[in-house]
């Protein structure tokens, strides 16, 4: 008797290359991210930043996903990047010596300024219709305790004045010039900081704080700034040159300024994201506890005890979601008040199951109110 069957085969291997396909392994992660050349190179921005915060946001998402390419749903990325931001010089000089007559025009009687708006609104009054990016070199007195000449510039951009500081006659022989000018641009851009560190050091400036300079050079007369007539002799030009604060040090501003925006993976992409991961200290802790101790108060006598909110369901201490939520919004309010709508927070905390841990719970503020995301 001849028997026919069919024989069907089974490759092992092949169901479990099938098994990882389809259950990919997911990251989270977080990082701190600085663009290097290259990456602006793969991102073809030759001049290694981007010309708005807007493109960067366009632009780096795709790079992430390059760089991580197996972390999803949960992982952030703090990037920083180069944004050009130019900053606008002179294109025109006006000098101008406040005489005796404007002050009485103006109705200051003892022949000075005495508050900074009055200087900006002699400006108005004086250039009712500046050509834009006009630079006034202005030498006023001004009271402060005491009466001084001062020598300021004041550019007219984006339809307003904007203030320029400028350096005495003292401060250049500080500087090592013989003279109230530099002798070249170069001299400017090397000496300024070096000033600026004592001269603004109690200015309250901020790392990434930008002041605009206004400093001198003795050059030749070709636009007859001292309208003598002539356009081959020499004198004072004004200019402007801004300089930057890494928060220790001044340094000329090259119209790029350093910008970091965060971004966070919502399970299929990168996207940008204000999300704010914060984990709770035993201050916060304890200011749940006082806040809801006449509210509920066996879980806020408990957690205030030991630190760790009782998360078991049977327990008389139970802290369920809707809990959670109102101490969340007693804690942020509190912490960042005045935090805007759509921001989001992912907060731990301690927490006990049985056993001590940790929870996180994703929030977002709508409506003045911090709901569950």
């Amino acid at each position: 008797m001849i028997i026919g069957f069919t024989v069907s085969g089974c490759n092992p291997l092949e169901d479990i290359y099938n098994d990882i396909d389809a259950e990919e392994t997911i990251i989270v992660g977080d990082v701190q991210y600085i663009l290097t050349d290259e990456d602006y190179d793969e991102l073809e921005k030759s001049f290694g930043n981007f010309n708005s915060e807007d493109e960067a946001k366009d632009l780096i998402p795709g790079l992430l996903a390059d760089k991580y390419p197996v972390w999803g749903l949960g992982s952030s990325a703090n990037v920083t990047f180069d944004l050009y931001s130019p900053k606008r010089e002179e294109k025109s000089l006006i000098r101008y010596t406040v005489s005796s007559q404007d002050y009485d025009d103006l109705g200051h009687s003892f022949g000075n300024f005495d508050r900074e708006s009055e200087v900006f609104e002699f400006l108005e009054w004086k250039y009712p219709s500046p050509e834009d990016r006009a630079l006034v070199s202005l030498t006023y007195d001004f009271y402060n305790g005491s009466t001084n000449e001062l020598n300021n510039g004041f550019l007219f951009i984006n339809d307003a004045w904007e203030f320029i500081l400028g350096f005495t006659d003292e401060e250049y022989q500080i500087m090592g010039e013989g003279f109230p000018n530099f002798s070249s641009e170069d001299e400017a851009a090397e000496k300024t900081p070096i000033l600026l560190e004592d001269k603004l050091k109690f200015g309250g400036y901020e790392a990434g704080d930008i002041v605009g300079t206004m400093y001198k050079l003795f050059v030749t007369d070709e636009d007859d700034i001292d309208m003598d007539g002539r356009t081959d002799d020499r004198t004072t030009y004004s200019y402007v040159k801004y300089f930057i604060f890494d928060g220790a040090n001044w340094a000329e501003y090259k119209d790029v300024i350093s910008s970091t925006v965060q971004f966070g993976h919502d399970g299929s992409t990168w996207v940008p994201d204000n999300t704010i991961k914060y984990t709770f200290t035993a201050d916060d802790v304890a200011l749940i506890s006082d806040a809801f101790i006449t509210i509920y108060e066996g879980p806020a006598d408990n957690v205030g005890f030991f630190g760790s909110f009782d998360r078991r369901s049977g327990s008389s201490n139970f802290w369920n979601d809707d809990m959670l939520l109102e101490a969340f919004n007693v804690l942020l309010d509190a912490r960042n008040p005045s935090a805007e709508e759509g921001q989001k927070y992912v907060l731990t905390f301690v927490v006990y199951t049985g056993a001590t841990g940790s929870e996180s719970k994703s929030v977002v503020k709508e409506g003045g109110v911090w709901v569950y995301q």
